[in-house]
């Protein structure tokens, strides 16, 4: 695994944004992932809009063509460190931001968001990419 997707850039894929479709093209299903809590955001969303059969349907070929990855009990525990630690230091987090961020970290991977919470740098060992500032 190669790169995780947050919700934002999994978002900008499903409406086929140039820069982030650029990107994933480059790569092979093994080296990207969703994390579960990013497809629940993105089931949620769908379900919540105007357009649901659409957007539904929309979710459902991402998730055919990127492996799910698990919220698994290496996972829990390293969110509970860094929970534990950013909370001490004054820079807390949501808590699916935090479980997404700790998905990453356990599959070895880059982290691919927009949201500026997780490019701040707190998260020690968190490397992050930002598909929608930075042209491929």
């Amino acid at each position: 695994m190669k790169y995780v997707l947050d919700t934002n850039i999994a978002v900008a894929a499903l409406n086929v944004h140039p820069m982030v479709v650029s990107r994933l093209a480059g790569l092979s299903r093994d080296e990207v992932g969703l994390p579960l809590l990013v497809l629940a955001e993105l089931l949620f969303g769908a379900r919540n809009s105007r357009r649901m059969s659409e957007n539904r349907a929309k979710v459902e070929r991402l998730r055919a063509s990127v492996p799910i990855l698990a919220v698994t009990e290496a996972v829990a525990e390293r969110y509970s460190i860094i929970r534990a630690d950013v909370e001490r230091r004054g820079r807390p987090k949501s808590d699916f931001d935090l479980v997404i961020a700790c998905t990453a970290l356990e599959h070895g991977a880059v982290l691919v968001t927009n949201d500026g919470s997780l490019k701040d740098g707190s998260i020690e060992g968190l490397e992050v990419q930002d598909w929608l500032a930075t042209p491929p």
